[in-house]
């Protein structure tokens, strides 16, 4: 073969300018897709399919132009193109011009892309890069003394390193509990970033030797374990310069990542918690011990920080920790609400009068004021605390539940998906994430998450607890599962909590005797508790005896000058007024809670409160004011739909069509109500308290067709569950012989 006439056949043809002016096309259409579709928010596989179809469609030009030529007669094959009659050369200089203006246009392209999309992606790069290098984990310092007596030291350097950065405005801290997660464990640090979403991580090393400690610090890029930093610091360990040393890697560190500092981060930075070594070892402890939310282990943390103080009066920190511990103690524990509440009140502002600037205190603060149902007062302690400090994990948590007791489930969501991010490997940020799913109709997200925990963390009492509610609660509706989860959750955790949804799946089941077994537990073991005050309207109307109303939850009521805005003792309220015609004492609570539906023309009602009123409704109803009753009804029913699209998944959720049959047949609009009452009970599977909204149904909803095959069928399957709740019990020995069912 003579390569030579080869090549001047394919210059003949123009087979060399297709593929130049191809090639450059091709080119520019792939520059153009790539910088485009990203900003189109076009998927990413359509780059990719540009790219293949370019490609594809190269050889295939350069055979076309081989095989055909193009002439006035229109388009033939060149070897029916005699060489004389070959315009080849016309169409040569068509493709010259054509280079030319695909050439003139990629110069074009090049010019717009660097003076407008770089600057986009300078724009994007600098975000990235600000991300990058204020995010960041504290690991556990490992104790590599030959004694292996410093793990206090190690660890304390650890957390107050990791406490000091949290406190810079404008860096990402991954939480104590997260990234104590991987203590003695040698993981890939790219697998750490990963999990924790930081791009940083800083380790190290503490060993003893007789007086002196070297401690030995880095920092590490997580994607590819290079080491940016490096420092080994050789000191003579005192009880007074623990904190000058911590502070100094802290400078360091910060220095090294070019994170700028406020003056208020300075400082921080400055604050030494205490010069006491042994109340700072008491309060690594106690820490510890509260991030597991078991009863016993927070009784000890108490302890541990009451020493610290002890030994130094002046330390700020364990005053906002003990306050804390306090409220955690009225939370799962058996203490009177108000001594609770004295006791955390006192500590916080004990710690604020020592550093005004205690996030902690904020907090602490913000928690006397949830449990005094001041919501706005706490939401604003809950966000001063964030202020000083933004990456603290629990506080977050108590924001969202701040939130939640508004009624505002947008932003109680969006505080718990904080948590998650700042803690993600902490079982408790893992439950409330999973708990955000469940709210937002992510089902399988929710039990994925709650799955996670329990392979992550076993003996978190919280997790079962949450999979007991889940359960429960619509689309799934099984009473039995939920029963099974709870006495997991109380072998785990021991607290009152775990006991109130035993008693209540109990209720939900008729199960009459076990119910009584559980409320007998709970007054003996948390009598003082609010928990079991909380639990009372529930047992008291099952069992048609409002005693308990008298005896123990009026008289807390009135010693502690406490108002209860729970749903359960508005409709206790109205049993109670039913039962013993005692109205005046019945208004006079409402009133209490809300002023506003006593006024002559009712305000606007909200989410947080338009259930209630429709219970006061059905107080006047019964005391005959119907006058009354009607304005408290259609009060609540225009409620209802003004914040429908506010509610756990808009119109199609339970809470909106539980309100919505409710109100029409308020309304007396039965046959309205029942597609409502269908859905509900059917559809959505609920199962929770039915056995009390079947028995509050007027007897005329009887005499139309439906209501009662909704009833027969909820019926049915609820017997079902509380055999597999009795079989359950009796595998595992918890079921006595007098309980049998008549």
């Amino acid at each position: 073969m003579d390569f030579r006439n080869l090549i001047a056949e394919l210059k003949r043809r123009n087979v060399i300018r297709v593929a130049t002016a191809y090639a450059i096309a091709g080119w520019l259409i792939i520059q153009i897709c790539a910088t485009t579709f990203p900003f189109l928010n076009l998927p990413e596989w359509l780059i990719t399919a540009v790219i293949i179809f370019v490609l594809i469609g190269f050889p295939l030009s350069l055979i076309f132009a081989w095989a055909f030529e193009l002439t006035p007669e229109g388009l033939k094959k060149s070897k029916e193109v005699e060489i004389t009659e070959s315009v080849t050369n016309r169409t040569g200089k068509k493709l010259n011009g054509i280079i030319i203006t695909v050439l003139s246009m990629a110069v074009i392209f090049l010019l717009v892309e660097r003076v407008f999309f770089a600057e986009a992606a300078f724009i994007q790069n600098q975000s990235e890069i600000e991300f990058e290098t204020a995010s960041i984990a504290v690991l556990p310092f490992v104790d590599m003394s030959a004694g292996q007596d410093q793990e206090y030291f190690s660890d304390g350097l650890s957390e107050e390193l990791l406490n000091a950065l949290a406190k810079v405005e404008d860096m990402k801290v991954a939480g104590r509990t997260s990234s104590f997660k991987f203590k003695g464990k040698n993981e890939n640090l790219k697998l750490i970033g990963d999990e924790l979403n930081v791009q940083h991580i800083l380790e190290g090393s503490v060993r003893k030797s007789g007086n002196r400690i070297r401690i030995t610090a880095q920092l590490i890029k997580a994607d590819d374990g290079f080491h940016l930093w490096s420092e080994t610091f050789d000191r003579e360990l005192t009880t007074t310069n623990i904190f000058d040393i911590q502070e100094e890697i802290s400078r360091t560190v910060l220095k090294e990542l070019k994170v700028r500092l406020l003056d208020e981060d300075e400082a921080e930075l400055d604050n030494v918690p205490t010069q006491d070594i042994e109340a700072y070892q008491a309060y690594l402890r106690a820490n510890s011990f509260i991030a597991e939310r078991n009863i016993d282990k927070i009784n000890l943390a108490i302890d541990l920080y009451k020493n610290a103080l002890n030994l130094d009066p002046t330390f700020s920190e364990a005053y906002a920790r003990l306050a804390i511990a306090y409220n955690l103690q009225g939370y799962y524990g058996n203490v009177p609400f108000d001594q609770v509440q004295e006791q955390v009140k006192e500590n916080a502002e004990k710690a604020l009068s020592i550093n005004k600037n205690e996030a902690n205190a904020h907090a602490a603060l913000g928690l006397y004021y949830s449990n005094t149902f001041e919501t706005d007062k706490a939401i604003g302690k809950y966000e001063q605390s964030i202020g000083l400090n933004p990456n603290n994990p629990d506080v977050y948590n108590w924001l969202s539940i701040a939130y939640n007791e508004k009624g505002d489930l947008k932003e109680s969501n969006e505080a718990y998906k904080k948590m998650y991010a700042v803690d993600p490997l902490s079982p408790l940020s893992i439950y409330n994430r999973a708990s955000v799913h469940f709210y937002e109709g992510e089902y399988d997200d929710a039990l994925a998450l709650f799955q996670k925990n329990i392979d992550d963390n076993p003996e978190f009492a919280l997790t079962y607890a949450g999979l007991s509610v889940l359960k429960a609660l619509p689309p799934y509706g099984q009473l039995d599962e939920s029963f099974k989860y709870s006495t997991t959750a109380r072998a785990y955790g021991r607290d009152s909590r775990a006991l109130g949804i035993l008693l209540l799946r109990a209720l939900d089941l008729q199960l009459e005797d076990l119910a009584d077994y559980y409320f007998t537990q709970l007054k003996n073991q948390y009598g003082s508790s609010y928990e079991y005050i909380s639990y009372i309207p529930y047992y008291s109307i099952f069992k048609k005896d409002y005693s308990y109303l008298r005896e123990d939850m009026f008289e807390y009521i009135d010693e502690n000058d406490l108002t209860i805005p729970s749903f359960s003792f508005y409709i206790s309220l109205l049993h109670y007024g039913n039962k013993t015609g005692d109205y005046d004492r019945v208004l006079n609570e409402f009133r209490k809670f809300e002023p506003g539906f006593f006024e002559e023309e009712i305000p606007a009602l909200e989410i947080r409160n338009f259930s209630q009123a429709r219970l006061l409704a059905d107080v006047y109803k019964n005391m005959g004011n119907k006058e009354r009753a009607t304005q408290l009804y259609n009060a609540h029913c225009k409620a209802v739909e003004a914040n429908k699209n506010e509610l756990d998944l808009g119109e199609d959720g339970e809470a909106y069509l539980v309100e919505k049959y409710i109100c029409l047949i308020n309304q007396e609009k039965y046959e309205e109500a029942l597609p409502y009452f269908e859905r509900v009970f059917l559809e959505l599977n609920r199962k929770l308290a039915a056995w009390y909204l079947f028995e509050t149904l007027p007897s005329e909803v009887y005499e139309i067709e439906g209501y009662q095959k909704v009833i027969d069928e909820v019926h049915s399957e609820l017997d079902q569950q509380r055999s597999n709740v009795i079989q359950f019990l009796k595998e595992e020995g918890e079921w006595k012989e007098e309980w049998e069912e008549n």
